[in-house]
C-alpha cells in the first residue's frame, strides 16, 4: 500500500513540475543574430510562457542540417530562410500548410497557392 501511495505521489508531483515548466521552441533560422531581438521581443510578448531556443547559421547550412534531419525533425520552426532553400525544402515534401490569421490582407503576388 505504501508503495502504491509513494508511486502516485511521484507521479501527481511530476505532472506538477511539468505543468509548470514553459514550452520550449527549438527555431531554425538564418536570421542576424541582431534582427533576432525584435523577434523574440514581439514573439515573447504574445507568448510568454513559451521559451525559443534559437539556432542559427547561414542559409546553406541550416537547409543542409533541415535535410539530414528529414526523417526526424528536430526544429518545431523555421524563420528568416531564403526562399530558394523553401523551394527545395517544399519539393522535398518538408513543409506544411499554414494559414495565418488575416491571410485574406495579404495579396496572392505574395503568398503560395
Amino acid at each position: 500500500m505504501f508503495k502504491r501511495l509513494a508511486f502516485a505521489a511521484a507521479v501527481v508531483a511530476g505532472f506538477a513540475l511539468q505543468a509548470q515548466a514553459a514550452t520550449e521552441l527549438t527555431v531554425y533560422t538564418a536570421l542576424e543574430a541582431e534582427q533576432l531581438a525584435a523577434y523574440k521581443k514581439a514573439f515573447e510578448k504574445e507568448n510568454p510562457d513559451i521559451e525559443i531556443k534559437w539556432v542559427r547559421d547561414s542559409t546553406g547550412i541550416i537547409t543542409a542540417k533541415l535535410l539530414a534531419e528529414k526523417d526526424r525533425p528536430q526544429a518545431d520552426a523555421v524563420w528568416g530562410l531564403a526562399a530558394s532553400s523553401l523551394a527545395i525544402l517544399d519539393q522535398n515534401g518538408m513543409l506544411e500548410a499554414y494559414a495565418p490569421k488575416d491571410l485574406g490582407k495579404i495579396s496572392a503576388n505574395y503568398r503560395d497557392a
